[in-house]
């Protein structure tokens, strides 16, 4: 099964067979079924046609196609064997059947082959089975129901008879003329005594309650008079109005705090004697009732007697009416279905009709589709790695862009600065020339330009989480503005750190802003002269444990003041605002707010808290920083006429 024998012809009678394979299995045709497996198997011979070829595992013979002449030494052709389940379900698969409009009864049946002849067959026996087999289904039905009729129609017409005669015999033994106006008497009889007992015992449980009532209750405002429901007892209707009456008047005399009142007592002694007849009443009362329902249960046992025995007699005669009737209904129900059966089989045509016969759709081959092919594979060239880009925006929670930042806020951007590539911190110093440098120059400019007036400005520099480059930013912005030849001073005002890193030689200073603020030293001794033109610098200083307590004492304020007396530009570098509240101190001193984000680092989510608090705040005067810019694209322009690489 599934080996592939190949034919090489030799000549025009002679060719030569063979076929090898790893492992096969053996199928017996006459028994279908697998008889057994052989592994390492291979065959070759060369043969005539119409000779038989044959050996432990096969025999056939292969014969030529009298009309088909195209075979010649240069070709070269296969062919397998396959069990009939397998090859069906080979089949099955490549046929399809598609309806060419869902309100329609029509069906359109198609198979892809590699042989149009091939598939034109399989496609044109398959309808014409499909058309027999109903055929022969619809006709072996109607022989099956009419054998079955036959039959039934036999027990059936014997039943109808015995029935008959049982039916007569019945009637004629019991002497039954009407039945029914009988039994209709008798019912009639068992209600009405049945009415008349529920109308006593309705009674009796009047009694009952009232007499519960009298002797067990004080207040007799709510007892219910025997005619509101029904019950005509002028005697019992006179004493209770009676008891009701005095009652009432007892309660309105208490009521009226007339509790020593003689009527009192005179009413007090009426509703006992009153009590006391109601009571003897209620006893004959309920006896006498007693001795009625007991009366009246005995006639409707009576009547119930009659009843019993009229029923069994009933019942025996409609089971002899109900087998005589489904007897009869059976017999003429299944004439008319036998009827009915003979009709359809002489009658009978397939339920479907082919209203075209098979045939080949185009002349070329319609796999594989080329042109197709070539679309998907343009498509996919493109969806991939625009797709791989979508996914990566999709799922990036950090600021990359511009763009990213203006879906955010309102907030201005005032500069860009490229990624530093050289190993030093004081880039606008050290590389002049630099487009880094040119960046601070720009960012310097826009921010002249955002906050007018006055030479003496604050700059707050901070950023929302840390290693966003504030320090770094912070150090070359002051920088940028003493080589303008103003006087500069760069406070560090992170007081959670040992060092920002400005300047290493100064940096480790036992004395610094934190010193100061705790008045362990002067502003003198904390300013650091560096070796920068009008350019100075104060540390942090040693890590205070409070540094936000120290950051809101009035000293931080004559400070700045007094540094405002004798400097151009203070910048102020800030702790972290979405980490600690250090910032948001200062915040209130600075002309202009600085916040810095980095490319590819900083938060979108941390980012725009940042912004919505401040906005919250009514922080006036903010403006944003793009640090650590790797596209050279957003660069354009910077260092123009200058040597980048220096």
């Amino acid at each position: 099964l599934n080996v592939k024998f190949a034919i090489k012809f030799l000549g025009q009678n002679k060719f030569e067979i063979s076929a090898k394979a790893p492992k096969i299995l053996l199928y017996n045709f006459a028994q279908k079924s697998i008889v057994g497996r052989t592994a390492n198997w291979s065959y070759n011979r060369t043969c005539t046609y119409d000779e038989l070829i044959e050996d432990k595992n096969l025999s056939f013979i292969i014969s030529r196609d009298s009309v088909n002449n195209t075979f010649d030494d240069n070709n070269e052709f296969f062919f397998d064997f396959s069990d009939n389940a397998s090859l069906a379900e080979s089949v099955k698969s490549q046929v399809e059947i598609n309806a060419p409009d869902k309100k329609s009864t029509v069906i359109e049946l198609s198979i892809s082959s590699t042989s149009a002849q091939k598939g034109i067959d399989i496609i044109n026996e398959v309808m014409h089975m499909y058309s027999k087999q109903n055929l022969d289904r619809k006709n072996h039905m109607a022989n099956t129901t009419t054998e079955y009729i036959d039959k039934q129609l036999n027990e059936a017409s014997d039943s109808l008879n015995k029935t008959e005669i049982n039916l007569q015999s019945f009637r004629s033994n019991k002497q039954l003329l009407n039945i029914t106006e009988q039994a209709t008497g008798i019912d009639n009889q068992y209600r009405t005594l049945q009415n008349e007992k529920a109308e006593l015992v309705t009674k009796k449980r009047y009694y009952d309650f009232l007499a519960e009532s009298i002797l067990k209750k004080n207040d007799f405002s709510n007892v219910i008079i025997p005619s509101s429901i029904g019950i005509q007892d002028a005697v019992l209707n006179s004493l209770i109005l009676e008891l009701t009456n005095a009652f009432s008047q007892k309660t309105n005399l208490i009521q009226n705090n007339q509790d020593k009142n003689p009527m009192v007592k005179k009413l007090e002694m009426q509703i006992e004697s009153l009590k006391k007849t109601i009571s003897d009443n209620l006893d004959v009362v309920r006896k006498t009732t007693d001795i009625s329902i007991d009366e009246m249960t005995k006639r409707i046992s009576k009547i119930e007697g009659e009843i019993s025995r009229l029923p069994e007699t009933q019942r025996q005669l409609g089971n002899i009416e109900r087998k005589y009737k489904l007897n009869e209904a059976i017999v003429n129900y299944l004439l008319e279905k036998r009827a009915e059966a003979k009709i359809t089989q002489a009658s009978n045509v397939p339920d479907n009709i082919i209203t075209e016969p098979a045939k080949q759709i185009g002349y070329g081959p319609i796999f594989p589709n080329k042109k197709r092919n070539y679309m998907i594979a343009l498509a996919l060239g493109f969806a991939f790695p625009f797709g791989f880009f979508l996914l990566k925006s999709s799922v990036n929670n950090k600021i990359d862009s511009q763009e990213n930042i203006e879906k955010i806020t309102t907030i201005p951007i005032l500069g860009k600065i490229p990624h530093n590539t050289k190993k030093t911190n004081n880039i606008v110093f050290e590389y002049p020339n630099s487009s880094t440098a040119e960046a601070y120059r720009v960012l310097r400019t826009n921010l002249e330009y955002y906050v007018r007036g006055g030479h003496k400005k604050v700059i707050m520099i901070s950023s929302c989480i840390a290693g966003e480059g504030k320090s770094f930013n912070a150090l070359n912005l002051a920088m940028c503005y003493a080589q303008l030849g103003r006087r500069t001073i760069l406070v560090d005002f992170d007081l959670r750190k040992k060092s920002s890193g400005y300047f290493k030689e100064h940096d480790a200073s036992l004395l610094g802003l934190s010193s100061y603020l705790i008045n362990k030293a002067t502003l003198d001794d904390i300013i650091i002269n560096t070796s920068y033109s009008k350019f100075d610098y104060i540390a942090a200083g040693p890590v205070p444990p409070n540094p936000a307590e120290l950051i809101s004492l009035e000293k931080t304020e004559h400070l700045l003041k007094h540094l405002k007396e004798t400097y151009d530009y203070i910048i102020i570098d800030t702790p972290p605002l979405a980490q600690v509240t250090d910032g948001y101190l200062l915040v209130e001193h600075a002309d202009v707010k600085v916040v810095i984000a980095r490319y590819n680092y900083t938060l979108k989510k941390v980012f725009a808290f940042v912004l919505k608090d401040l906005q919250q705040k009514n922080v006036k005067n903010v403006c944003i920083v793009m640090n650590d810019n790797r596209s050279h694209r957003d660069q354009y322009g910077y260092g123009y006429g200058y040597n980048k690489g220096k």
